[in-house]
C-alpha cells in the first residue's frame, strides 16, 4: 500500500505510468553527475561532488519503492535475501539522506574557500563531524531504524545547511581571482538554491516517514512530488553550464576554437619543414652536379671537398628529421621510484657541458626530498630541455638558473626559473604547442615544449609557464600528482649532509 495520509491519496504502482521512468532517471542522473565531478576533481569540489552523488540516495529510495519494485518483487529470479537486501539499501540510503547529506554540502561550501587556511577549515570540519554520527546513534536507539520522524532532527539539519549556504557565498564573495570567481557565481546560484529546496520540501514538509517491504507510509504535504522538477532541472543546467563554459574544474565542450588553431599550426609546422627540407634537397641537388662537372674536368680533390659538403647537409637533414620523430612520436613510459636528489644532480652534472664557458649560475633548491614515481629517462630529458631553453634566453652576460623542487598537499613539482629575457604574456598560452618557438635560431623547430608537455600528461600531471614576479625571466613547472611522490623519512633527511644538493653549480 502507497499511503500519503495528509491529502490521503493512494499511490499506485507508479511503475506503471511516465513518472516512474522520471524518478529513476531522478538517481541516474544525480549519481552521474556526482561521479563526473569526482572523477574531474580538483582541491576544492570533491564535496560538492558527493553532496550530488549521495543527494540520489532520496530518488533512489523512492524509485526503488514507486517505480522499480513494483515489477519485479514477484519475479522468480527475485532471491529473498536479494530482496531483503534492496530493501535494506532503501532504508540505509534515506538514513544517508536525512543524516549525512547536510553535512556534505556545509563541507562543500567550506572547503571551496580557499581563502582559508588548511587548519581552520580541517578544525570546523572536525568540531561538526560528530553531529551526523550522534543523530543516527539516537534513532537506532530511540525508533525503529525503518520509520523517521523528522521533527527532532530536521532543525540540527537546517543549521548544516545554514552553514553550507554561508560557505558557499562566503567562497564567491571573497574570491579574487576573476576565472575561478565566475566558476564559484554558478556553484553559487544552484547548489544553495537546490539544497534550500531539498531542505523545504523533505526535511520540513516530511512529518513521519515508514519504509515497509515495498510498501512506505508517508506524512507529507505533498511538496515532494515537484522534486524531479528541481533535480532534473538543476542536472541539465550544470550540464549546460559544463558544456559551454566549464563548471567547477568540468569542461565537456570540444573547444572548437582552440582546436582549428592548433591544426592551423601544425599545418604551418608541415609547411615549414616542407619548406626546409626542399631547399636542403635543392642544395644537394646542386652539390651533385658541381662534384660530378669537377669530376669530368679531372678536378678530383675540389670535387672531394663538395662531396664533403653533401655529407654535411645530408647529416643536418638527417638530425633535423631524426628531432622531429624524437618530439613528435608517442611517450612510452616505464615508471619506476627514483630519488629525487640523485634525478636532479644527474641533470645538473650533464647540463654542466652547456654552462662550462659561459658566465652562468646553475643550481637547486631541494626543499622536497623523497623519491618520485616517474620514467627517470624521459623527466631528465624534458628538464634538460627546460635548462637549454633558460639557456637561450639568456644574455651573454650571464645569469642564473635555478631547479627547485615543493611538495604540496595534493602535488610535488619541479620548478626551472631563470633571469633571462621572459617571455610575452601572450605567448604563454601558446608555448607547449607543436612547431611554436620564438627562437630565430634555424635549428629550433618547436617541437621541445610540445614533448615536455606531453611527458607530463602522460605522467597524470601538467606543465605550466609563468612570468616571474618583477618581469625579469620565466619559471617553468611540472607539476605530478602527490600520490606519486613519496617524502623522506625524517631521520634520514636529517642524517644527510645539509649541503648536498643544495649548492651552486658554476660554469
Amino acid at each position: 500500500m502507497y499511503d500519503k495520509v495528509i491529502n490521503e491519496y493512494k499511490w499506485k504502482g507508479l511503475g506503471e505510468s511516465r513518472m516512474g521512468i522520471i524518478y529513476i532517471l531522478m538517481f541516474l542522473s544525480l549519481w552521474t553527475l556526482g561521479i563526473i565531478i569526482l572523477a574531474s576533481r580538483t582541491r576544492s569540489n570533491v564535496w560538492v561532488g558527493l553532496t550530488v552523488l549521495l543527494g540520489g540516495s532520496a530518488s533512489f529510495a523512492f524509485s526503488m519503492h514507486l517505480s522499480i519494485m513494483p515489477f519485479v518483487q514477484d519475479a522468480a529470479w527475485l532471491h529473498p535475501v536479494l530482496n531483503v537486501i534492496l530493501y535494506g539499501s532503501t532504508v540505509v540510503a534515506m538514513h544517508i539522506y536525512f543524516y549525512l547529506v547536510p553535512y556534505v554540502f556545509f563541507m562543500g561550501g567550506l572547503w571551496l574557500n580557499e581563502g582559508l587556511s588548511y587548519r581552520i577549515k580541517l578544525i570546523c570540519s572536525l568540531v561538526l563531524l560528530p553531529g551526523p554520527f550522534i543523530m543516527i546513534f539516537n534513532h537506532l536507539a530511540t525508533e525503529p531504524w525503518n520509520a523517521f520522524t523528522l521533527a527532532w532532527f530536521r532543525w540540527w539539519d537546517g543549521m548544516y545547511v545554514l552553514l553550507g549556504c554561508i560557505g558557499y557565498y562566503a567562497a564567491y564573495f571573497l574570491e579574487t581571482n576573476p576565472e575561478r570567481r565566475r566558476s564559484l557565481k554558478r556553484a553559487m546560484l544552484i547548489f544553495p538554491t537546490v539544497m534550500v529546496w531539498a531542505f523545504t520540501s523533505d526535511y520540513v514538509n516530511f512529518d513521519n516517514l515508514k519504509l515497509g517491504m515495498w510498501s512506505f507510509h508517508l506524512e507529507s504535504n505533498g511538496m515532494w512530488q515537484a522534486n524531479f522538477i528541481a533535480i532534473l532541472g538543476t542536472v541539465g543546467l550544470i550540464l549546460t553550464y559544463s558544456i559551454r563554459n566549464g563548471f567547477l574544474g568540468i569542461k565537456l565542450r570540444i573547444e572548437r576554437q582552440r582546436l582549428d588553431h592548433s591544426i592551423r599550426t601544425l599545418t604551418m609546422g608541415v609547411s615549414i619543414l616542407n619548406h626546409s627540407i626542399k631547399n636542403e634537397i635543392q642544395k644537394i641537388d646542386y652539390l651533385a652536379e658541381k662534384c660530378s662537372s669537377l669530376i669530368r674536368s679531372g678536378q678530383s680533390s675540389r670535387a672531394a671537398g663538395t662531396i664533403e659538403q653533401v655529407h654535411t647537409l645530408t647529416r643536418h637533414l638527417l638530425h633535423m628529421v631524426n628531432r622531429i620523430k624524437e618530439k613528435a612520436e608517442d611517450v612510452v613510459l616505464d615508471e619506476e621510484a627514483h630519488d629525487i636528489g640523485q634525478l636532479i644532480e644527474s641533470v645538473l652534472d650533464s647540463a654542466k657541458t652547456l654552462t662550462e664557458n659561459r658566465p652562468v649560475q646553475l643550481s637547486a633548491r631541494m626543499e622536497a626530498e623523497g623519491t618520485l614515481v616517474c620514467d627517470a629517462v624521459h623527466i631528465q630529458e624534458t628538464l634538460s630541455n627546460l635548462i637549454r631553453n633558460s639557456l637561450d634566453a639568456l644574455p651573454e652576460s650571464g645569469g642564473e638558473i635555478v631547479l627547485r623542487t615543493v611538495a604540496g598537499r595534493r602535488e610535488f613539482r619541479i620548478e626551472v626559473r631563470d633571469n633571462g629575457a621572459g617571455i610575452p604574456k601572450e605567448h604563454l598560452s601558446k608555448i607547449f604547442e607543436p612547431f611554436f618557438t620564438t627562437k630565430k635560431n634555424a635549428l629550433n623547430y618547436g617541437l621541445g615544449l610540445s614533448y615536455c608537455s606531453s611527458v607530463m600528461s602522460k605522467h597524470g600531471g601538467k606543465m605550466l609557464a609563468s612570468v616571474n614576479e618583477y618581469g625579469s625571466g620565466v619559471t617553468l613547472s611540472l607539476h605530478f600528482p602527490g600520490f606519486k611522490y613519496r617524502p623522506l623519512a625524517r631521520e634520514v633527511r636529517h642524517s644527510r649532509d645539509a649541503s648536498h644538493l643544495d649548492h651552486p653549480h658554476p660554469s
